[in-house]
């Protein structure tokens, strides 16, 4: 038997390296986008990255089921169409090979108000966006042609990338903006191919500009020979950010990697965004409802308006095979009870694994079809689920399938919403994209829906007589639009590997421009094709009606003071307006010194209320201190204000400082304060700090606020030299202040 040396290497650390997950605080890394620019023009099959795509099943099961797709893929039923307006608002090139050798360039993108973020394998690129005077995009300019990932993750010495590790490599990016908190998350799983070992890797910005600072952290996965393929990640509505993958342990007896189950992550996002240390925690998914065997390839849906993520998974036909089912996931609290449920599946119309796609000149002379060697098919990978969006308390979703066009076996896209997120799902609408011309390829969807939830569903598309290009689907009240080209492919590619992935994500600027980066075929020019992006952006026709939003409250305003070491309890009220639906979480703020705050509940289910109580200290000093009592949901964040007031006293020692000859003596006014009202008297101290030789005079036996009188200190003859700070205390029921003061002998 001949063992493949890599999973010699990885059974031996399997028995060095503990599998449990390492610590879960992890501190971060700062670091810069570096503008590499234009690398130069590509060369044919010279890519210097590629992690291959790996199937639950391994490449001879996938290969054997898309073989079995031109038996069993179904015909897709016909279904009207409706005239949908739709607009192509713009449309530009991003990455290309041109900046970047990774292959495929699996698409990212996130839009703020001001910025546009593409990242692909490899690089990020940044756009600035500015708006004419009616508030209509006029320009987007380019800020960061294209930066590597690698420079920017090889900061931190836990990611395995390019810059600090010759096996490794940066891959699958997600890029996501958090519109309550005006910050952008970039996330890589970074991988070290010879020891077959990876982290998560995820970067978010010091504030809302992306080509200023990052933080940069590394969480380990475990066991140390795995590897996360494919991780999604988002960034939720309550502060944290969610990422799903697959789990492949390594490796067979001829070094393949083995898919063992999925795992989903969170991570405390608000820690990160201010460069604290961050916490990671895991769920291992559990087993997909159709085939019972471990589920894989979670989608957690993009813009969920509410606290927990839900994520979508699709059933993976194997050979002679088809699948049915689609699965939702919840995980609510993962700090927290930490509850993660799979909230059941809906079945939704019969498909396959997706063919391989035709492009010109795909099929030589001799070949046939694309399964034979000698094809230049465009791969499909597989049926997993790529995409999902929340909206209006319901999940879009679509992947990769295949159907089957006037006989012909092709690859479709089918996408579907999903309703009663928090129960049983609901099967809403479902739809497979098709013409009614056979031949026609479509894969890597991307969906995303506006405010009025209109829906565009995006994705690649090309055939015997097209392009690998970039076309969409509008979708309004359930029902398709007509097809849209948003960019033509204009060569055949001769890397056949595509995808694996594109991104589609809603404008905050508007609520109603929806922006989609996938990848298409490009010509260089001299002879010279390869993978180019396009980044697009649509609106559908109409304007978006008053967004579902909440008001927060809070009394009373200006309590009652307290003594130091009392609480003050608050009544919190949340409202609805417009509709709003959606739980909102509560923080405070502006707590004084040795004071803390505890919501009861934490989230508020609009409308609602809630009561925040704050305990204070004895080291709480006395003063009015505006307490800010912050709500957010659904990417909106609103606040109030109450007044803590605390009841105190202070003493003051005047002058600051006196100046003693030996021999004599001088004296200080030493007064009481009352503050918020304080009215019982304190007791007095010896005072501390005195030098050998210097004696105080007697001391008052207590003295009510406002009350003052003189704190005389004598010098002897043979008092010591030097200047001196003193300290006189004073204490009431347990609360103790203090003055400090100088004393200059001479």
């Amino acid at each position: 038997m001949v063992i493949n040396a890599r999973a010699l290497l990885a059974a031996v650390l399997l028995v060095l390296v503990p599998l449990a997950a390492r610590a879960t605080a992890e501190a971060p890394v700062l670091g810069r986008l570096v503008d590499s620019g234009q690398l130069g023009r590509p060369t044919r099959h010279a890519h210097a990255r590629l992690k291959p795509f790996l199937h639950r099943g391994g490449v001879g099961s996938l290969a054997r089921a898309k073989e079995g797709a031109a038996l069993f893929a179904p015909t897709p039923s016909a279904r009207s169409r409706a005239r949908v307006s739709s607009t192509v608002v713009a449309g530009f090139d991003g990455i290309d090979e041109v900046s970047t050798l990774a292959q495929p360039p699996d698409g990212a993108i996130a839009v703020s108000s001001s910025y546009i973020v593409e990242a692909v394998n490899s690089a990020v690129s940044v756009w600035t966006k500015t708006y004419d005077a009616t508030g209509q995009l006029s320009a987007v300019t380019r800020a960061i042609d294209a930066a590597s990932l690698d420079v920017l993750f090889g900061n931190n010495p836990g990611c395995y990338t390019g810059a600090n590790d010759f096996f490794g490599l940066v891959s699958d990016p997600s890029a996501d903006y958090d519109v309550a908190h005006d910050r952008f998350m970039l996330s890589v799983i970074s991988f070290d191919q010879l020891f077959f070992t990876s982290s998560v890797c995820i970067a978010v910005t010091e504030t809302g500009n992306p080509t200023g600072n990052w933080f940069i952290y590394a969480f380990p996965v475990s066991p140390f020979t795995s590897l996360l393929d494919f991780p999604r990640a988002v960034v939720g509505a309550d502060g944290q950010i969610y990422l799903a993958g697959n789990l492949f342990l390594c490796c067979d007896a001829l070094g393949e990697p083995i898919f063992d189950h999925a795992r989903v992550y969170a991570f405390t996002a608000t820690d990160m965004y201010v460069g604290g240390n961050a916490t990671a925690r895991f769920v291992v998914v559990g087993n997909d409802p159709e085939s019972g065997t471990p589920a894989d390839s979670l989608t957690p849906a993009r813009a969920v308006g509410v606290a927990g993520m839900y994520f979508v998974s699709a059933s993976s036909p194997v050979s002679s095979h088809t699948g049915s089912v689609v699965t939702l996931w919840r995980w609510a609290d993962p700090f927290g009870a930490n509850v993660f449920a799979r909230q059941g599946w809906v079945t939704v119309s019969t498909y396959t694994q997706p063919p391989n796609a035709l492009q010109p000149n795909a099929l030589p002379p001799g070949v046939t079809d694309c399964t034979q060697p000698g094809a230049i098919c465009v791969t499909t990978n597989d049926a997993r689920n790529l995409t999902a969006h929340w909206s209006g308390n319901t999940v879009w979703a679509a992947h990769n399938i295949g159907c089957t066009q006037a006989g012909t076996p092709v690859a479709c896209v089918q996408w579907y919403r999903l309703g009663s997120l928090d129960g049983a799902p609901a099967l809403l609408q479902q739809g497979i994209v098709d013409d009614g011309r056979p031949g026609q390829y479509r894969y890597f969807p991307s969906v995303a829906a506006d405010g009025n939830g209109n829906v565009v569903l995006a994705y690649a598309h090309s055939s015997a007589l097209d392009y690998a290009g970039i076309r969409y689907t509008p979708i309004v009240s359930g029902t398709p639009g007509l097809e849209v080209m948003l960019k033509a492919g204009e060569a055949t590619l001769e890397e056949s590997r595509y995808g694996d992935y594109a991104a589609t994500a809603l404008d905050p600027h508007d609520n109603l421009t929806i922006w989609h980066v996938e990848e298409y075929a490009k010509d260089f020019l001299d002879g010279v094709t390869g993978w180019g992006t396009w980044i697009s952006a649509v609106q559908i026709t109409g304007t978006p009606t008053p967004p579902g939003d909440f008001s927060m409250a809070a009394t009373p305003t200006f309590p009652a003071p307290v003594l130091p070491g009392g609480s003050q309890s608050y009544a919190v009220t949340v409202g609805a307006l417009n509709g709003f639906t959606g739980t909102v979480s509560l923080s405070v703020g502006g707590l004084p010194s040795g004071a803390s705050g505890s919501f009861s509940p934490s989230e508020v289910a609009a409308p609602g209320t809630s009561t925040l109580d704050v305990a204070t200290s004895a080291t709480t000093v006395g003063g009015n201190y505006t307490v800010t009592i912050r709500g957010t949901a659904n990417g909106l964040t609103h606040t109030t204000t109450v007044t803590l007031a605390v009841q105190d006293y202070s003493i003051t020692v005047s002058p600051s400082s006196r100046t003693v000859s030996r021999g004599g003596s001088t004296s200080y006014a030493v007064t009481v304060n009352a503050i918020n009202g304080y009215s019982r008297a304190v007791t007095f101290t010896s005072p501390t700090g005195l030098p050998r030789g210097v004696t105080f005079g007697p001391l008052p036996t207590s003295a009510p606020p406002g009350a003052s009188f003189a704190l005389t200190l004598s010098a002897s003859r043979n008092a010591r030299k030097g200047t001196y700070t003193l300290t006189l205390t004073a204490t009431d029921a347990g609360i103790t202040r203090s003055a400090s003061f100088q004393l200059r002998v001479r």
